[in-house]
């Protein structure tokens, strides 16, 4: 049978615990009264009374205070887990620092007109308001990410309502399942022979062997090119040495990289041999092909 909370001793605990995450040492009632807007005092028999249940320890000496024990992780509903991830959260635009999600719950799934998220916090509650515009995301599992007003709190359990105007996933799925065709042309072919390939083939980027190195161009600039009365020059000579990503990487992070090189597409290798391309325009007709499926 679960320990049953006054609020004051719930609110303690979860004070107490938002300040050891953030400091990773014994914590003063001080600033755990600070933190809840109490009389220290107050906060100091609240402790003897929790010490007494089993739920806080104190550290003596000059940088003592107290510690949460197991059981007031389990009088919380809190599960304490040693390697956690942190799942980010903005408000009105702005980090939230040594904030996390704890839980996540839709609670309107039936509602033909409603999506309301239920988030259970860590951290301080000053930070959220009603009417806050908030983001958080992703999970790391199911790459989950929740944006929307928040519309209802509560303090004494760390929670926080949330309209949801948005919920998205990253694809987490390797790079392999979203690849486009890999045609290789040589790099002494001519812009219009480059122009009939990207057609013929309906192909948004391009391999080209340039100098030993697989390059690569995309239809955009075989076009422009085109337009500029180049057609007869070597493609060779607009094509683009680009990094590659691992065909068993996650579809997510790839797209991080895609973005850090400011590139439409990225070759894709395994091990030492070059084996596809990965391009924004493909990963969004495979993305959208799947989600029609489902639907």
């Amino acid at each position: 049978m679960s320990l049953k909370l006054t609020p004051i001793q719930r609110e303690t605990l979860m004070a107490l615990i938002s300040i050891y995450r953030k400091k990773g040492t014994s914590v003063r009632g001080e600033e755990i009264a600070a933190l809840i807007n109490r009389n220290p005092g107050t906060v100091r028999n609240q402790m003897q009374t929790m010490k007494a249940l089993g739920l806080v320890e104190g550290v003596p000496g000059p940088k003592g205070g107290y510690k949460a024990t197991i059981k007031a992780f389990e009088a919380v509903e809190m599960k304490e887990v040693k390697e956690e991830a942190i799942i980010k959260i903005w408000v009105n635009g702005e980090p939230v620092e040594n904030g996390n999600v704890q839980e996540m719950a839709f609670t309107t799934v039936r509602h033909p007109g409603l999506c309301r998220a239920e988030m259970k916090l860590i951290g301080d509650m000053r930070v959220y308001n009603i009417g806050d515009k908030i983001v958080a995301g992703p999970t790391p599992v199911n790459k989950i990410i929740v944006s929307g007003e928040i519309i209802g709190k509560d303090d004494m359990d760390n929670v926080i309502l949330v309209d949801a105007a948005d919920v998205e996933t990253l694809p987490k799925r390797p790079v392999g399942e979203y690849m486009d065709k890999f045609v290789i042309m040589e790099g002494g072919k001519s812009i219009k022979d480059a122009k009939e390939k990207v057609e013929s083939e309906k192909l948004d980027s391009m391999a080209v062997l340039e100098d030993g190195e697989i390059r690569l161009v995309s239809n955009k600039d075989v076009f422009l090119s085109l337009a500029e009365g180049h057609g007869d020059e070597r493609v060779g000579s607009i094509s683009k040495s680009t990094i590659s990503v691992d065909v068993n990487m996650p579809l997510h992070i790839a797209i991080v990289k895609m973005r850090e090189e400011d590139t439409r597409s990225i070759l894709v290798s395994e091990g030492d041999k070059k084996v596809g391309i990965l391009n924004k325009v493909h990963i969004v007709d495979v993305i959208t092909k799947g989600l029609m499926d489902k639907i």
